[in-house]
Protein backbone atom coordinates (compact mmCIF):
# COMPACT_ATOMS: atom_id res chain seq x y z
CA UNK A 1 0.00 0.00 0.00
CA UNK A 2 1.43 3.38 -1.22
CA UNK A 3 2.38 6.15 1.69
CA UNK A 4 -0.44 8.63 -0.65
CA UNK A 5 -3.30 5.91 0.92
CA UNK A 6 -2.32 7.17 4.87
CA UNK A 7 -2.19 10.91 3.95
CA UNK A 8 -5.23 13.36 4.71
CA UNK A 9 -6.47 16.13 3.07
CA UNK A 10 -5.25 18.08 6.13
CA UNK A 11 -1.91 16.45 6.24
CA UNK A 12 -1.45 17.59 2.28
CA UNK A 13 -2.60 20.40 2.66
CA UNK A 14 -0.16 21.27 5.62
CA UNK A 15 2.50 19.82 3.39
CA UNK A 16 1.69 21.97 0.59
CA UNK A 17 1.63 24.89 2.94
CA UNK A 18 5.49 24.48 4.18
CA UNK A 19 6.62 23.58 0.75
CA UNK A 20 5.55 27.37 -0.43
CA UNK A 21 6.98 28.69 2.30
CA UNK A 22 10.08 27.12 1.79
CA UNK A 23 9.93 27.96 -1.92
CA UNK A 24 8.62 32.12 -1.47
CA UNK A 25 9.99 32.80 2.13
CA UNK A 26 7.88 32.50 5.51
CA UNK A 27 5.57 35.33 6.09
CA UNK A 28 7.36 38.24 7.58
CA UNK A 29 10.58 37.96 5.76
CA UNK A 30 8.85 38.44 2.49
CA UNK A 31 8.04 42.51 2.96
CA UNK A 32 11.48 42.88 3.73
CA UNK A 33 12.12 41.73 0.00
CA UNK A 34 10.34 44.87 -1.27
CA UNK A 35 12.80 47.41 -1.35
CA UNK A 36 15.43 45.01 -2.93
CA UNK A 37 12.94 44.93 -5.54
CA UNK A 38 12.11 48.04 -6.23
CA UNK A 39 15.64 48.47 -6.71
CA UNK A 40 15.73 45.65 -8.97
CA UNK A 41 13.64 47.24 -10.94
CA UNK A 42 14.76 50.55 -11.23
CA UNK A 43 18.37 49.38 -12.34
CA UNK A 44 16.99 47.50 -14.78
CA UNK A 45 14.12 49.30 -15.88
CA UNK A 46 15.57 53.02 -15.36
CA UNK A 47 11.93 55.84 -15.58
CA UNK A 48 10.01 53.17 -14.04
CA UNK A 49 7.87 54.14 -10.88
CA UNK A 50 8.02 51.77 -7.99
CA UNK A 51 6.46 53.59 -4.52
CA UNK A 52 6.28 52.22 -1.31
CA UNK A 53 4.22 53.43 1.30
CA UNK A 54 4.45 52.54 5.11
CA UNK A 55 3.03 53.00 8.83
CA UNK A 56 4.87 53.14 12.09
CA UNK A 57 3.04 51.24 14.48
CA UNK A 58 4.33 50.79 18.31
CA UNK A 59 7.89 51.98 16.99
CA UNK A 60 7.83 49.21 14.10
CA UNK A 61 7.36 50.16 10.73
CA UNK A 62 4.49 48.02 8.67
CA UNK A 63 4.50 47.86 4.82
CA UNK A 64 0.97 49.94 3.86
CA UNK A 65 1.13 50.29 0.12
CA UNK A 66 2.67 49.53 -3.22
CA UNK A 67 2.67 50.89 -6.79
CA UNK A 68 4.29 49.77 -9.69
CA UNK A 69 4.22 51.96 -13.29
CA UNK A 70 6.66 50.21 -15.60
CA UNK A 71 8.29 52.52 -18.43
CA UNK A 72 7.11 51.05 -21.34
CA UNK A 73 4.18 50.96 -19.88
CA UNK A 74 3.76 54.51 -19.27
CA UNK A 75 5.30 55.60 -22.65
CA UNK A 76 3.09 53.17 -23.89
CA UNK A 77 -0.53 54.93 -22.94
CA UNK A 78 0.54 58.12 -23.81
CA UNK A 79 2.34 56.98 -27.53
CA UNK A 80 -0.24 54.70 -28.46
CA UNK A 81 -3.52 54.47 -26.50
CA UNK A 82 -6.62 56.70 -26.35
CA UNK A 83 -7.02 59.11 -23.26
CA UNK A 84 -8.84 56.58 -21.49
CA UNK A 85 -7.76 54.66 -18.38
CA UNK A 86 -10.07 52.24 -16.03
CA UNK A 87 -9.42 51.72 -12.33
CA UNK A 88 -10.62 48.84 -9.95
CA UNK A 89 -9.28 46.59 -6.83
CA UNK A 90 -9.80 43.12 -6.01
CA UNK A 91 -9.32 41.18 -2.87
CA UNK A 92 -6.21 39.17 -2.56
CA UNK A 93 -7.03 35.64 -0.95
CA UNK A 94 -3.77 35.22 0.10
CA UNK A 95 -2.35 35.16 3.54
CA UNK A 96 -2.45 39.41 4.17
CA UNK A 97 -6.21 40.24 2.73
CA UNK A 98 -5.49 43.60 0.87
CA UNK A 99 -6.09 44.25 -2.83
CA UNK A 100 -4.45 44.57 -6.10
CA UNK A 101 -5.33 47.78 -7.37
CA UNK A 102 -4.96 47.93 -11.58
CA UNK A 103 -4.90 50.91 -13.92
CA UNK A 104 -5.87 49.61 -17.43
CA UNK A 105 -6.35 51.22 -20.79
CA UNK A 106 -7.24 50.62 -24.52
CA UNK A 107 -4.85 49.60 -27.75
CA UNK A 108 -6.04 50.50 -31.01
CA UNK A 109 -7.12 46.41 -31.28
CA UNK A 110 -9.58 47.31 -28.03
CA UNK A 111 -7.30 45.31 -26.11
CA UNK A 112 -7.02 45.79 -22.42
CA UNK A 113 -3.44 47.36 -21.65
CA UNK A 114 -1.73 47.93 -18.51
CA UNK A 115 -0.97 51.21 -17.32
CA UNK A 116 0.21 50.63 -13.34
CA UNK A 117 -0.75 48.05 -10.52
CA UNK A 118 -0.42 47.89 -6.85
CA UNK A 119 -1.55 46.60 -3.51
CA UNK A 120 -3.32 49.03 -0.63
CA UNK A 121 -4.65 47.66 2.70
CA UNK A 122 -8.53 48.63 1.59
CA UNK A 123 -10.89 50.67 -0.52
CA UNK A 124 -10.69 54.23 2.13
CA UNK A 125 -10.35 58.12 0.74
CA UNK A 126 -6.88 58.02 2.07
CA UNK A 127 -5.38 54.87 0.32
CA UNK A 128 -7.44 55.90 -3.13
CA UNK A 129 -5.79 59.40 -2.88
CA UNK A 130 -2.62 58.04 -2.74
CA UNK A 131 -2.61 55.60 -5.03
CA UNK A 132 -4.25 58.32 -7.57
CA UNK A 133 -1.03 60.24 -7.00
CA UNK A 134 0.98 58.09 -7.94
CA UNK A 135 -0.78 57.69 -11.22
CA UNK A 136 -0.45 61.16 -12.02
CA UNK A 137 3.34 61.12 -11.20
CA UNK A 138 3.57 58.29 -13.96
CA UNK A 139 1.33 60.05 -16.73
CA UNK A 140 1.11 63.43 -15.68
CA UNK A 141 -2.23 65.52 -16.49
CA UNK A 142 -3.00 64.70 -19.75
CA UNK A 143 -5.06 67.83 -21.50
CA UNK A 144 -7.89 65.08 -22.02
CA UNK A 145 -8.68 62.38 -19.90
CA UNK A 146 -11.45 60.11 -19.47
CA UNK A 147 -11.57 58.15 -16.02
CA UNK A 148 -14.04 55.55 -14.98
CA UNK A 149 -14.80 53.78 -11.85
CA UNK A 150 -16.83 51.46 -10.26
CA UNK A 151 -19.44 53.01 -7.38
CA UNK A 152 -16.84 53.47 -5.28
CA UNK A 153 -16.67 56.53 -3.69
CA UNK A 154 -13.40 56.79 -1.96
CA UNK A 155 -12.24 56.74 -5.42
CA UNK A 156 -14.32 59.11 -6.99
CA UNK A 157 -12.89 62.22 -4.32
CA UNK A 158 -9.74 60.77 -4.88
CA UNK A 159 -10.10 60.84 -8.67
CA UNK A 160 -11.86 64.21 -8.17
CA UNK A 161 -9.33 65.82 -6.35
CA UNK A 162 -5.77 64.49 -7.94
CA UNK A 163 -7.25 64.77 -11.78
CA UNK A 164 -9.91 67.70 -11.54
CA UNK A 165 -9.78 68.57 -14.99
CA UNK A 166 -10.80 64.96 -16.31
CA UNK A 167 -13.96 63.53 -17.15
CA UNK A 168 -15.04 60.95 -14.79
CA UNK A 169 -17.36 57.89 -16.26
CA UNK A 170 -19.01 55.33 -13.67
CA UNK A 171 -19.80 51.98 -14.59
CA UNK A 172 -23.34 51.59 -15.65
CA UNK A 173 -23.47 48.17 -15.23
CA UNK A 174 -22.74 48.58 -11.41
CA UNK A 175 -25.17 51.82 -11.16
CA UNK A 176 -27.70 49.50 -12.30
CA UNK A 177 -27.07 46.96 -10.08
CA UNK A 178 -27.50 49.47 -7.00
CA UNK A 179 -30.20 51.42 -8.59
CA UNK A 180 -32.32 47.72 -8.62
CA UNK A 181 -31.79 47.73 -4.97
CA UNK A 182 -34.53 50.99 -4.86
CA UNK A 183 -36.81 50.31 -8.01
CA UNK A 184 -38.85 47.89 -9.76
CA UNK A 185 -40.82 47.72 -12.85
CA UNK A 186 -40.32 47.31 -16.77
CA UNK A 187 -40.30 50.83 -17.27
CA UNK A 188 -37.00 51.98 -15.69
CA UNK A 189 -35.18 48.96 -18.05
CA UNK A 190 -35.23 52.13 -20.19
CA UNK A 191 -32.04 53.19 -18.57
CA UNK A 192 -30.03 50.89 -20.65
CA UNK A 193 -31.34 52.50 -23.59
CA UNK A 194 -30.92 55.74 -22.10
CA UNK A 195 -27.38 54.77 -21.45
CA UNK A 196 -26.52 53.77 -25.06
CA UNK A 197 -27.68 56.67 -26.55
CA UNK A 198 -25.35 59.18 -28.56
CA UNK A 199 -28.20 61.71 -28.82
CA UNK A 200 -29.11 64.00 -26.02
CA UNK A 201 -32.62 63.98 -27.41
CA UNK A 202 -32.77 60.13 -27.30
CA UNK A 203 -31.29 59.62 -23.46
CA UNK A 204 -33.55 62.98 -22.92
CA UNK A 205 -36.80 60.62 -24.51
CA UNK A 206 -35.92 56.96 -22.46
CA UNK A 207 -35.55 59.24 -19.43
CA UNK A 208 -38.40 60.90 -19.32
CA UNK A 209 -40.39 57.78 -18.99
CA UNK A 210 -38.10 56.75 -15.88
CA UNK A 211 -38.89 60.11 -14.44
CA UNK A 212 -42.30 59.98 -14.80
CA UNK A 213 -42.23 56.07 -13.15
CA UNK A 214 -41.23 57.53 -9.77
CA UNK A 215 -40.58 61.28 -8.52
CA UNK A 216 -37.87 59.68 -6.77
CA UNK A 217 -35.55 58.39 -9.56
CA UNK A 218 -33.96 62.05 -10.38
CA UNK A 219 -32.84 63.16 -6.37
CA UNK A 220 -31.43 59.06 -6.12
CA UNK A 221 -29.33 60.13 -9.31
CA UNK A 222 -28.69 63.25 -7.95
CA UNK A 223 -27.26 62.46 -5.27
CA UNK A 224 -25.76 59.17 -5.43
CA UNK A 225 -24.79 58.45 -8.93
CA UNK A 226 -23.75 61.81 -10.92
CA UNK A 227 -21.21 60.96 -12.54
CA UNK A 228 -21.20 60.26 -16.34
CA UNK A 229 -22.79 56.80 -17.90
CA UNK A 230 -24.32 57.79 -20.23
CA UNK A 231 -22.89 58.05 -23.56
CA UNK A 232 -24.70 61.08 -24.81
CA UNK A 233 -22.46 62.93 -21.73
CA UNK A 234 -18.96 61.80 -22.92
CA UNK A 235 -16.59 63.84 -24.69
CA UNK A 236 -15.92 62.75 -27.89
CA UNK A 237 -12.40 63.43 -27.84
CA UNK A 238 -11.47 60.41 -26.12
CA UNK A 239 -12.76 57.93 -28.80
CA UNK A 240 -14.14 55.88 -25.94
CA UNK A 241 -17.59 55.07 -25.65
CA UNK A 242 -17.53 52.37 -23.10
CA UNK A 243 -20.14 52.94 -20.32
CA UNK A 244 -19.09 49.71 -18.29
CA UNK A 245 -15.98 48.91 -16.60
CA UNK A 246 -15.14 46.04 -18.64
CA UNK A 247 -11.10 46.62 -18.40
CA UNK A 248 -10.75 46.49 -15.19
CA UNK A 249 -12.76 43.27 -14.94
CA UNK A 250 -10.78 41.84 -17.57
CA UNK A 251 -7.28 42.61 -15.60
CA UNK A 252 -9.12 41.08 -12.57
CA UNK A 253 -9.81 37.72 -14.49
CA UNK A 254 -6.53 37.65 -15.71
CA UNK A 255 -4.72 37.70 -12.45
CA UNK A 256 -7.29 35.62 -10.91
CA UNK A 257 -5.04 32.45 -10.31
CA UNK A 258 -2.19 34.18 -8.62
CA UNK A 259 -3.66 36.36 -5.97
CA UNK A 260 -2.60 33.99 -2.98
CA UNK A 261 0.88 34.63 -3.85
CA UNK A 262 3.09 36.36 -1.62
CA UNK A 263 3.23 40.13 -2.20
CA UNK A 264 7.05 40.22 -3.83
CA UNK A 265 6.14 37.46 -5.51
CA UNK A 266 2.54 38.05 -7.22
CA UNK A 267 3.88 41.89 -7.68
CA UNK A 268 6.80 39.91 -9.90
CA UNK A 269 4.27 37.38 -11.18
CA UNK A 270 2.25 40.43 -12.97
CA UNK A 271 5.04 41.98 -14.06
CA UNK A 272 6.51 38.80 -16.10
CA UNK A 273 2.84 38.71 -17.13
CA UNK A 274 2.97 42.21 -18.53
CA UNK A 275 6.04 41.01 -20.04
CA UNK A 276 5.30 38.38 -22.11
CA UNK A 277 1.88 40.73 -23.32
CA UNK A 278 4.39 42.89 -24.68
CA UNK A 279 6.21 40.60 -26.84
CA UNK A 280 3.34 38.87 -28.22
CA UNK A 281 1.56 42.19 -29.35
CA UNK A 282 5.15 43.53 -30.19
CA UNK A 283 5.43 40.17 -32.92
CA UNK A 284 2.00 40.79 -33.95
CA UNK A 285 2.11 44.59 -34.83
CA UNK A 286 5.47 43.63 -36.74
CA UNK A 287 3.17 41.58 -39.37
CA UNK A 288 0.45 44.46 -39.83
CA UNK A 289 0.33 46.45 -43.20
CA UNK A 290 -1.39 49.83 -44.36
CA UNK A 291 -2.41 52.79 -42.04
CA UNK A 292 -5.29 51.09 -39.93
CA UNK A 293 -5.25 48.34 -38.39
CA UNK A 294 -6.44 45.74 -40.46
CA UNK A 295 -9.50 44.07 -37.82
CA UNK A 296 -10.85 47.57 -37.77
CA UNK A 297 -10.75 48.00 -41.41
CA UNK A 298 -12.20 44.35 -42.02
CA UNK A 299 -14.91 45.23 -39.37
CA UNK A 300 -16.12 47.88 -40.81
CA UNK A 301 -16.21 46.35 -44.59
CA UNK A 302 -17.94 43.21 -42.99
CA UNK A 303 -20.79 45.97 -41.55
CA UNK A 304 -21.03 47.76 -45.32
CA UNK A 305 -22.97 44.23 -46.29
CA UNK A 306 -25.37 44.67 -44.42
CA UNK A 307 -26.73 48.68 -44.92
CA UNK A 308 -29.68 47.62 -47.58
CA UNK A 309 -32.59 49.85 -45.22
CA UNK A 310 -29.95 52.79 -45.46
CA UNK A 311 -30.61 54.98 -48.86
CA UNK A 312 -27.52 57.63 -49.20
CA UNK A 313 -28.09 60.77 -51.41
CA UNK A 314 -24.82 63.15 -51.78
CA UNK A 315 -24.95 66.54 -51.90
CA UNK A 316 -21.53 67.03 -52.64
CA UNK A 317 -18.33 64.41 -52.43
CA UNK A 318 -18.19 65.29 -48.68
CA UNK A 319 -21.66 65.57 -48.30
CA UNK A 320 -24.84 63.43 -48.20
CA UNK A 321 -27.90 62.66 -46.07
CA UNK A 322 -28.96 58.97 -45.10
CA UNK A 323 -32.54 57.73 -44.64
CA UNK A 324 -33.21 54.59 -42.78
CA UNK A 325 -36.52 52.77 -44.06
CA UNK A 326 -36.78 50.73 -41.20
CA UNK A 327 -37.46 54.03 -38.80
CA UNK A 328 -40.23 56.09 -40.74
CA UNK A 329 -37.77 57.61 -43.16
CA UNK A 330 -35.41 59.07 -40.30
CA UNK A 331 -32.96 61.29 -41.58
CA UNK A 332 -29.15 61.78 -40.40
CA UNK A 333 -26.39 64.00 -42.21
CA UNK A 334 -22.97 62.94 -43.25
CA UNK A 335 -19.97 65.35 -43.51
CA UNK A 336 -16.75 63.16 -44.40
CA UNK A 337 -14.28 66.31 -44.09
CA UNK A 338 -14.50 66.35 -40.52
CA UNK A 339 -16.08 62.57 -39.63
CA UNK A 340 -19.05 63.77 -38.79
CA UNK A 341 -22.57 62.36 -38.28
CA UNK A 342 -25.89 63.82 -36.80
CA UNK A 343 -26.33 60.25 -34.89
CA UNK A 344 -22.52 61.37 -33.11
CA UNK A 345 -21.73 57.93 -33.08
CA UNK A 346 -18.71 58.30 -35.61
CA UNK A 347 -17.58 61.19 -33.83
CA UNK A 348 -17.71 59.19 -30.17
CA UNK A 349 -16.01 56.38 -31.34
CA UNK A 350 -13.55 57.34 -34.19
CA UNK A 351 -15.00 54.35 -36.95
CA UNK A 352 -17.54 55.79 -39.58
CA UNK A 353 -21.01 54.53 -38.51
CA UNK A 354 -23.74 53.00 -40.23
CA UNK A 355 -25.03 56.08 -42.11
CA UNK A 356 -21.49 56.83 -42.54
CA UNK A 357 -20.78 53.78 -44.20
CA UNK A 358 -23.80 53.78 -46.74
CA UNK A 359 -23.06 57.37 -47.77
CA UNK A 360 -19.25 55.65 -48.22
CA UNK A 361 -20.56 53.26 -50.19
CA UNK A 362 -21.81 55.89 -52.80
CA UNK A 363 -18.80 57.90 -52.56
CA UNK A 364 -17.20 54.55 -53.95
CA UNK A 365 -19.25 53.21 -56.57
CA UNK A 366 -18.41 57.18 -58.47
CA UNK A 367 -14.62 57.02 -57.20
CA UNK A 368 -12.03 55.20 -55.79
CA UNK A 369 -12.61 55.81 -51.81
CA UNK A 370 -10.26 54.39 -49.17
CA UNK A 371 -11.75 53.10 -45.86
CA UNK A 372 -8.86 54.06 -43.94
CA UNK A 373 -9.20 57.85 -44.61
CA UNK A 374 -12.14 57.56 -42.24
CA UNK A 375 -10.90 55.94 -39.54
CA UNK A 376 -9.17 58.23 -36.69
CA UNK A 377 -5.37 57.82 -35.66
CA UNK A 378 -5.95 56.12 -32.41
CA UNK A 379 -6.68 52.80 -34.49
CA UNK A 380 -3.73 53.09 -36.78
CA UNK A 381 -0.79 50.65 -36.63
CA UNK A 382 1.77 53.15 -35.64
CA UNK A 383 -0.24 53.63 -32.85
CA UNK A 384 -0.36 50.08 -31.81
CA UNK A 385 3.03 49.95 -32.56
CA UNK A 386 4.05 52.54 -30.37
CA UNK A 387 1.85 50.64 -27.48
CA UNK A 388 4.36 47.65 -27.41
CA UNK A 389 8.01 49.27 -28.42
CA UNK A 390 8.88 49.16 -24.79
CA UNK A 391 10.53 46.15 -23.74
CA UNK A 392 9.31 45.03 -20.16
CA UNK A 393 13.12 44.23 -19.06
CA UNK A 394 13.84 40.71 -17.80
CA UNK A 395 14.40 40.46 -14.05
CA UNK A 396 17.15 37.89 -11.76
CA UNK A 397 16.28 35.99 -9.29
CA UNK A 398 15.63 37.35 -5.47
CA UNK A 399 19.31 36.46 -4.47
CA UNK A 400 20.67 38.40 -7.15
CA UNK A 401 18.71 41.77 -6.53
CA UNK A 402 20.78 44.98 -4.89
CA UNK A 403 20.45 45.06 -1.26
CA UNK A 404 18.52 48.13 0.35
CA UNK A 405 19.86 48.79 3.98
CA UNK A 406 17.10 51.10 5.03
CA UNK A 407 17.64 51.19 8.34
CA UNK A 408 14.51 49.60 9.47
CA UNK A 409 12.82 46.31 9.41
CA UNK A 410 9.45 46.58 6.83
CA UNK A 411 7.24 44.21 8.71
CA UNK A 412 3.56 42.44 7.53
CA UNK A 413 0.72 45.23 7.64
CA UNK A 414 -1.68 45.76 10.33
CA UNK A 415 -3.49 43.57 10.80
CA UNK A 416 -1.65 40.98 9.72
CA UNK A 417 -4.32 39.24 7.94
CA UNK A 418 -7.56 37.33 8.31
CA UNK A 419 -8.71 35.18 10.90
CA UNK A 420 -9.03 31.78 8.91
CA UNK A 421 -12.78 29.97 8.63
CA UNK A 422 -13.93 27.16 9.59
CA UNK A 423 -13.63 23.89 7.80
CA UNK A 424 -11.89 22.84 5.30
CA UNK A 425 -9.75 25.73 2.96
CA UNK A 426 -11.78 25.50 -0.40
CA UNK A 427 -7.96 25.39 -2.35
Amino acid sequence: MSIMSHLTITQCGKAKKRQQQAYMGVGKKVFRMLYNYKAEIELRSPGSIVEIDTTTHEGEVHFSKLFIAFKPCIDGFVNGCRPYISIDSTHLNGKWNGQLAVVTALDGHNWMFPVAYGFIESENGDNWAWFMNQVKKAIGDPPVLAVCTDACKGLENAVKKVFPQAEQRECFRHMWHNFQKYFHGDVFGRLWPAARAYRPEEYQHHMAKVFDASEKVYPYLRDYHNLLWMRCMFNPAIKCDYINNNLAECFNAWGRDIKDLPIVQLADKIREMIMELFRKRRMIGERFTGIILPFVIHQLNAKTRGLGHLKAKASADWSGEVKNANKEDERHVVKTLTHECKCLQWQHTGKPCDHALAFINVLQARNFVNMEDYVHEYYSVSRFRAAYEGVIEPLTDKNQWPHMDTGFVLRPPIPIGKKKGAGRTRK
